[in-house]
């Protein structure tokens, strides 16, 4: 595994109930000397639950809680999540990528930034009491850094929705805040469930996420934060039926699925259709209108980021409907 902090290339409807206390009325019965007025009385509502004591990683590892005042991110999930839940003066560090990439860059100025998790020095020299990463797989070095009072959690795999909704519930539990948290999920998961929206029951187009990595084409959807952004973004996801996570495909595979839209990053259009016998894909002979052609950055974020590329696919594939 490729530990250096780079994106790779990694269902849709996923639709999250919160629970909500309600009260129970009942009424006062009457006098039998004479009628008496109703009264209401209502129930009180259960406690809130007790915040945890310690939060488990997805490696298993407990966490015990205290209050973490200098908060590092080792990932680009927990950059946006630690900028969009916590309180700045807590954020001592955040990722070096994310500050050329990220949609929100603009708020990573003035703060350190880790450009190498597997640097354990510089690490150790932010003097960090809880650094958040998205499954770091090197143990001697996160026993190093917990032996140095470090508290390491991993958020574990970046899947899109699936996975990003427990990073949030993990996030707020750190932070000591999970009504926020459970705010902040609600509020992107109805974001994102409106993207689409105004094309009612109008058909939806029907494309695929691929793009080309040394000669090699690969995909992704279904178990993926790929299929997540083409589904939000009101695009049919017609690769999801015959694969899943992030295939390899050959041409007979595209030929064979055949879309009239490609979701793909720059420069993307004219690398697949000149590879040969693509070249007579539908998608290839109608032109730069059957290509969506967005920043890595953007299509490769499995984290909030889902959000923007969802709406830029949405503004791209639909321009009419976007500008009703």
């Amino acid at each position: 595994m490729n530990r250096r902090l780079i994106f790779w290339a990694n269902g849709a409807a996923a639709l999250l109930a919160l629970l909500a206390s309600i009260g129970a009325a009942s009424l006062a019965g009457r006098r039998t000397s004479r009628p008496a007025a109703a009264s209401v009385v209502t129930a009180p509502k259960a406690p809130a639950p007790p915040p945890p004591t310690s939060v488990v990683d997805a490696g298993g590892f407990r966490v015990e809680m205290r209050p973490f005042r200098r908060i590092a991110s080792g990932s680009t999930v927990a950059d946006r999540l630690l900028i969009d839940l916590s309180e700045p003066d807590r954020i001592i560090a955040l990722t070096e990528f994310g500050s050329l990439h990220s949609p929100v860059r603009h708020l990573f100025v003035g703060r350190s930034l880790i450009r190498d998790l597997d640097d354990t020095e510089s690490l150790l020299a932010v003097k960090a009491d809880l650094l958040l990463v998205n499954n770091y797989g090197d143990r001697a070095r996160v026993a190093r850094l917990r032996e140095s009072g470090i508290a390491v959690f991993d958020l574990g795999e970046m899947r899109g929705l699936a996975t990003l909704v427990s990073n949030i519930r993990d996030v707020a539990a750190l932070l000591g805040d999970p009504v926020r948290g459970a705010a902040y999920e609600r509020a992107l998961v109805q974001r994102l469930t409106k993207v689409a929206a105004p094309l009612g029951t109008t058909p939806r187009r029907r494309a695929i996420y691929a793009s080309i990595y040394g000669d090699r084409i690969y995909g992704g959807t279904v178990g993926t934060n790929y299929h997540d952004i083409l589904t939000f973004g009101g695009v049919e996801d017609i690769a999801a039926p015959r694969f899943a996570n992030w295939p390899q495909y050959g041409a007979e595979d595209l030929l064979t699925i055949n879309p009239e839209l490609f979701v793909t990053k720059p420069g993307m259009r004219r690398l697949l259709c000149a590879q040969p016998g693509l070249d007579s894909l539908k998608a290839c002979r109608a032109g730069i209108n059957a290509f969506i052609e967005l920043p890595g950055a953007l299509l490769d974020d499995p984290g909030p980021t889902i959000l923007e590329a969802a709406e830029a696919i949405f503004t791209a594939a639909y321009p009419a409907s976007t500008a009703k």
